[in-house]
């Protein structure tokens, strides 16, 4: 089914095919002709993403993460970031499984200059960032050891009371 050529310049949007043929409806009617009926087909999109991939806004959503983080990220080299329509970024699942990965090891509290170093090229878990992780967390366990040594002798001030030690 194609387009009637209605002779106006311009897009050929919905609104200006049909204010055409308005015009010519009028203009017909005035003349004592009648118009035949014009069947509009909608206009063939211009883009179509792969199923797989999603825009990086929609990402950046999903995973808590900024625009720019992300831009950052693929300037840094992390992930690979597809392009749509008007150059938007979009993102394939392995692209997105790999930023996923980047932000629960930020969430972690892993600087982005480790990951890079850390992180394999095809986003697995290689050793290197298994060990990272395992010292991360004797750090953090010997942290909360620590800490709760600190309130255990708080709490024991407290019941010694502020007279035994002053005078103590």
């Amino acid at each position: 089914m194609s387009q009637p050529d209605l002779a106006i310049p311009g897009p050929r949007t919905k609104a200006a095919i049909a204010l055409a043929e308005r015009r010519r409806a009028q203009t017909s009617l005035r003349k004592g002709v009648p118009m035949p009926a014009v069947q509009i087909a909608p206009p063939a999109p211009r883009f179509s993403l792969r199923p797989t991939e999603l825009p990086i806004g929609v990402v950046a959503e999903q995973l808590g993460l900024t625009l720019r983080a992300i831009r950052h990220y693929e300037e840094m080299g992390l992930i690979a970031c597809g392009r749509g329509a008007k150059n938007v970024r979009t993102l394939g699942v392995a692209a997105r499984a790999r930023l996923s990965a980047i932000a629960d090891l930020r969430a972690l509290g892993l600087p982005i200059s480790e990951i890079a170093d850390l992180l394999g090229e095809d986003g697995a878990c290689p050793e290197r960032l298994k060990a990272r992780l395992r010292a991360q967390l004797e750090a953090l366990d010997a942290r909360r050891t620590a800490i709760a040594g600190y309130l255990i002798s708080l709490s024991q001030r407290e019941r010694e009371g502020p007279a035994q030690r002053a005078g103590g």
